[in-house]
């Protein structure tokens, strides 16, 4: 259930002017279906970015963010 509260720019409006009515979400039947891959194909795509995201993960972190990290740590443990 929502609730909305009005601020006085919510009631600010000329004449002729109508608020918009809230809209209500879609009923389940009303949505188009969602594609979807055959087993195949979504099992290649997820070993393939696998692949991409370990290689990606096995890189050094940069030596300019690591001090960044630095900084940040040192000014959390001087509070």
């Amino acid at each position: 259930m929502q609730h909305r509260l009005d601020t006085p720019e919510d009631c600010k409006r000329t004449d002729g002017e109508l608020p918009e009515p809230e809209r209500q979400p879609e009923s389940e039947a009303a949505k188009p279906p969602v594609a979807q891959l055959p087993g195949f194909a979504a099992q290649l795509i997820g070993q393939r970015m696998r692949a991409m995201y370990d290689t990606i993960a096995q890189e050094p972190v940069p030596e300019d963010l690591l001090e960044l990290i630095r900084q940040l740590e040192a000014k959390e443990r001087s509070k």
